[in-house]
């Protein structure tokens, strides 16, 4: 209880007002919001579907005696679940149990790194083409640093100053670039389509000086079951970012209160039992240190090439096939978790070309402790075809969405130094580095960006004594332009979907295009997938006016 008093604030709506009852839980520690609607606040609706599917295992009778079985038994559904639950010895049963939790007021950085961390059920982000950065409100340094530090005034005022540059320059490239692209692309503004059209490509352009948390937060809505829910908030809790933490607990108290102050407040939970007790899940944090404890002693990073030039990077696609097995990939991808600039061609033949017994001791430190309670993270999720994207942080936000595709990146992976993330360096819209007629454009969006990039260098270096001033706070000071290796491991399903959806002309220039060399080097790389319909024949073009004004 105590907890609760302390840091969370819980709020009933009233259903005159919002028709379903929406309990609330704020915390005072981050400013998060997370909300679920409940179908029906006298009966555990979740608890009595899932409680009739799990009858259909060990019962001949129908949906309709089992339903009966539940309202005449006078035990809760939720008492019987949970019974159900303890004796099958297994989460299946929780996989029935579907919930619908609403998560609002989080820094972008968090929104991508909990679509990142989970496939299993539906949900939607707030896009940011819809949000409003005009009047946006500063962070303090003293969010993430307690108490005094050296140079205390001088980095606060630093701190301000990023926020204040990345918004200043924001809004004069919005209001630049649409006078620029009216004039290149010929936009008739008296055309709502067109204008319509204008304001999305100036938005995708202007936004690569956002930062991706502080000023810029959002809200996301996801349903799944309360098995995925409880392995959500076990991973949360086993991350070394105590923001990630404190949503955890944050989770697990809207989902699972105390039952006596639950009943205080008017509040049914709808499966509690199915939540409750989660613990941390630290397997994967272990056998990382292991890792790098393992590869210290065969001296790996001193023969590895690795990435150190900091600058612009154009984007692009790399395609690692069957040449490199599944395996051989989980293992990169858990180096990379740990040094995230190593050059992932030259790991690939490195992997490739070890002893078989280096690649078993590799497997035993990797693949321990893992169960069905344990399971494995995104480092592990791959596939024959797989794909490493070269793009900005705008960019693989969208990407990200495509659950059903295996991915990782490593800085949604990682908790390393943030000289390691600030060597990624960034990239630019096409529109920008693609049309003749905006290079005049390009030379200064890029020289306003590296000012920026400046300012945060100069903060990072002056910060380097102050221990809290880790990964939580750079993710969150890391602008949209900023470069992500992010790898899409997919099969030739997933290739067709994502190309058809994607290379479209209403979406981002550069994440049409990325969609298209995607396809393209499937088409090529693979004659068994040659005749799919990928659409390797619509090469998106930044010079194009009808492509630019095409929303559809």
């Amino acid at each position: 209880m105590a907890k609760y008093r302390e840091f969370f604030t819980f709020s009933l709506s009233d259903i005159n007002q919002t028709d379903l009852p929406i309990i609330s839980v704020t915390d005072s520690r981050t400013g998060f919001v997370v909300r679920t609607a409940l179908s029906n606040n006298s009966k555990q609706i979740p608890s009595i579907m899932a409680f009739a599917g799990a009858r259909f295992s060990r019962s001949s009778d129908t949906a309709e005696n089992i339903f009966g079985e539940i309202k005449n038994s006078g035990k809760s559904a939720q008492e019987k679940l949970a019974a159900i639950f303890r004796g099958y010895g297994h989460a299946s049963v929780a996989d029935m149990a579907q919930l619908m939790v609403y998560i609002e007021n989080v820094p972008m950085i968090y929104e991508a790194k909990f679509f990142y961390e989970t496939s299993v059920g539906g949900g939607q982000a707030r896009s940011t083409r819809f949000q409003n950065f005009d009047n946006p409100d500063f962070v303090n340094l003293g969010t993430f640093v307690k108490g005094d530090f050296q140079n205390k005034a001088s980095l606060e005022t630093e701190f301000e100053n990023l926020q204040k540059y990345s918004l200043a320059k924001y809004n004069y490239w919005v209001e630049r670039l649409t006078a620029k692209y009216i004039e290149v692309y010929q936009v008739d503004i008296n055309d709502k389509k067109q204008l319509g059209a204008l304001k999305a490509r100036v938005f995708d352009s202007a936004r690569y000086f956002l930062l991706s948390g502080l000023t810029t937060r959002t809200s996301l809505a996801w349903i799944t079951s309360a098995r995925e829910w409880a392995r959500i908030i076990s991973i949360f809790k086993g991350s070394p970012d105590q923001n990630l933490q404190y949503l955890a607990e944050q989770l697990e108290t809207l989902l699972a209160p105390d039952p006596e102050f639950a009943e205080t407040i008017g509040y049914l939970p709808e499966a509690p039992d199915l939540i409750r007790y989660t613990t941390a899940d630290e397997t994967t944090s272990n056998n990382l240190r292991k890792l790098q404890e393992y590869l210290e002693t065969i001296n790996f990073f001193e023969v590895a090439k690795v990435n150190t030039t900091f600058g612009f990077h154009p984007i692009g696609v790399d395609l690692y096939g069957e040449k490199y097995p599944g395996s051989l990939k989980a293992i990169a991808q858990n180096i990379l978790s740990i040094y995230p600039n190593v050059d992932i061609s030259w790991l690939m033949e490195w992997l490739l070309n070890q002893e078989s017994t280096t690649k078993t001791q590799l497997s035993q430190v990797l693949f321990a402790g893992y169960n069905h309670h344990q399971q494995m993270g995104n480092q592990f999720r791959t596939n024959v075809q797989s794909y490493v994207l070269t793009c900005s942080i705008a960019e693989a936000r969208d990407f990200n969405r495509h659950r059903a595709w295996g991915r990782f990146t490593p800085i949604l992976s990682t908790d390393t130094s943030h000289q390691d993330i600030i060597n990624d360096g960034y990239t630019l819209p096409l529109y920008l580095t693609q049309n003749p007629q905006l290079s005049a454009e390009r030379i200064e969006f890029e020289k306003d960006l590296l000012g920026y990039y400046d300012l945060l260098k100069n903060f990072l270096e002056q910060a380097k004594p102050i221990p809290e001033v880790s990964m939580t706070l750079i993710w969150e000071l890391l602008p949209f332009a900023h470069i992500m290796k992010f790898w899409m491991h997919g099969s030739p399903k997933e290739i067709s979907y994502m190309t058809k959806l994607r290379v479209r002309p209403g979406g981002h220039i550069n994440y049409r295009l990325l969609a298209w060399q995607m396809a393209e080097l499937s088409a090529t790389s693979d004659p068994f997938l040659a005749a799919i319909d990928l659409g390797t024949d619509q090469k998106p073009d930044a010079n194009s006016r009808d492509e630019f004004l095409d929303r559809s």
